[in-house]
């Protein structure tokens, strides 16, 4: 097993009705509020394994872990914010350069921490990112209508 993997889950019955939306005006703020399902990070250290869920949608996770990823690698190693958005699941983010830690903390409540290796992170999230991204395309045929989705995400 790879050191960090991450899946998602949507459930059926969310599929089957957000299939109706037409995303073809959406924005990609407008998107973040679909595609609600599950994100599983799993972590294995040391022959420890842990995971977290987290319940959310799934494009407003994508945004943000890209935002992480793009932040990083600007030279940003710590998230600049004065507060959280207590209406979405804001992370906040430290990475270490000395040793290429990560560490990530849901801003609001606290409910989880990732810490692992940057680089194992980066890997992993890269190809969760392209797997799901595709697949919400075979869930949603409608998205290819929309050209803000397929700028951001192409």
């Amino acid at each position: 097993m790879e050191n960090v993997f991450f899946d998602y889950k949507i459930d059926l019955i969310t599929i089957k009705e957000e299939s109706k939306v037409d995303f073809k005006a959406f924005e990609i703020h407008d998107l973040k509020s679909f595609f609600n399902g599950k994100i599983f990070v799993f972590f294995q250290y040391k022959s420890k394994r842990n995971f977290i869920i987290l319940e959310t949608g799934i494009i407003d996770y994508i945004l943000q872990f890209d935002d992480l990823i793009l932040s990083i690698e600007k030279g940003i190693y710590k998230t600049f914010t004065i507060s959280c958005d207590y209406y979405s699941n804001n992370f906040i983010y430290e990475y270490s350069n000395v040793n290429n830690s990560l560490i990530i903390n849901e801003g609001n409540a606290d409910l989880y921490t990732i810490s692992c290796n940057y680089a194992d992170f980066k890997k992993a999230y890269l190809k969760f990112r392209k797997r799901a991204l595709r697949e919400l395309n075979v869930l949603y045929p409608d998205l290819i209508n929309n050209k803000v989705f397929n700028e951001h995400f192409s």
